[in-house]
């Protein structure tokens, strides 16, 4: 099984000593093909206490600080970081955005200039335009660019002196990742990735224990994080009744739309898109997948471990970015700084 950090061998030197700087960093996903290129000069920032318990635990030598990017001023990162960071990756929220969300249909500019956590957008841009990185890249969900939002992008970045911004597209089986995953990758450089084939679900997950009734005739070695979800009887009904790429469960997104939840995935598939809030079926076993099947569908090794609640590790799966994106970006980025 091929996961992102298991490409390093393969990988030019890192750029060492760089100033990395990682806003809305979660559990640390983006940080992933950028941690190697600062020895000291490491600073994550992000609001949820559990999420930056994750990110201390991988990366120890990284500074994290459990700030709110919307009241933070530049001269704090600056103190902290020792000078200008050379690298900005960030992740705003972007449950507004979202196809989920009732009122993702508005325009762009209802909530971009608004009083929800898309404004977060806005402070980011901000800080960018303060501390002036060699490179900078903000990533979203595509549809932050839809009904006037890459306008707005694009003229907030030209407000804090940035004019030269591109939209990368970045569809995330298409580069290797075992699941599906359409973002967009803000910043001043183009981006390049190489292309590649996508493992199946059960290619990814196959090889990991059993659980449940299974174990009891395949005992092996503990996973971290591969524990069984509990659930209770009329629970365990639905995922029995669950069939392949259908879900047993819905939720209402708006007036006459609903969203399929607790999906059974095809094992000889790539996996759907891996978001926080979802919860997914095994392909053959009547039980959800744990957090460490969720991490490997979105290529995380085995050795990154999840702390906190177990709700909360699956949101730190669901909302980061795939480390083996963060390693083919990294590798675009170094070029770009040589």
């Amino acid at each position: 099984m091929f996961y992102a950090q298991d490409s390093c061998s393969q990988c030019p030197e890192s750029p060492a000593d760089m100033k990395v700087l990682d806003l809305f960093s979660g559990a640390g996903g983006f940080s992933s093909g950028f941690a190697s290129y600062s020895t000291d000069s490491h600073v994550a920032v992000d609001i949820d206490s559990f999420a930056l318990a994750t990110y201390t635990l991988n990366y120890p030598s990284a500074n994290t600080l459990q700030w709110n990017i919307g009241t933070t001023h530049s001269n704090s990162i600056l103190n902290e970081l020792g000078g200008k960071p050379d690298i900005v990756i960030a992740s705003p929220p972007c449950e507004e955005f979202s196809r989920a969300n009732p009122d993702s249909d508005s325009p762009a500019a209802d909530r971009i200039y608004g009083t929800g956590t898309a404004r977060l957008l806005l402070d980011t841009i901000r800080l960018i335009g303060d501390l002036m990185p060699k490179v900078f890249i903000v990533e979203n969900v595509a549809a932050l660019l839809h009904r006037g939002g890459s306008e707005i992008v694009r003229q907030e970045f030209e407000r804090v002196g940035v004019d030269n911004i591109h939209f990368n597209m970045v569809r995330a089986h298409q580069h290797g990742n075992p699941s599906k995953r359409l973002r967009v990758f803000i910043g001043n450089l183009k981006l390049n990735l190489p292309r590649g084939i996508p493992p199946r679900v059960m290619e990814t997950i196959g090889d990991l224990p059993p659980l449940g009734v299974d174990a009891l005739f395949s005992p092996s070695e503990y996973v971290a994080n591969h524990d069984l979800h509990p659930l209770t009887e009329d629970k365990m009904k639905l995922v029995r009744k669950a069939r392949w790429r259908r879900g047993v469960k819905h939720f209402r997104v708006s007036k006459g739309r609903t969203m399929p939840n607790w999906v059974r995935l095809s094992p000889d598939q790539v996996s759907t898109s891996i978001i926080g809030l979802s919860r997914y079926i095994h392909p053959f076993e009547d039980r959800l997948l744990t957090v460490r099947e969720h991490a490997r569908l979105m290529s995380y090794p085995d050795s990154f471990v999840f702390t906190g609640p177990t709700d909360n590790q699956y949101n730190q799966v669901g909302e980061s970015v795939p480390p083996l994106i963060s390693h083919l970006i990294a590798e675009e980025v170094q070029k770009h700084i040589e």
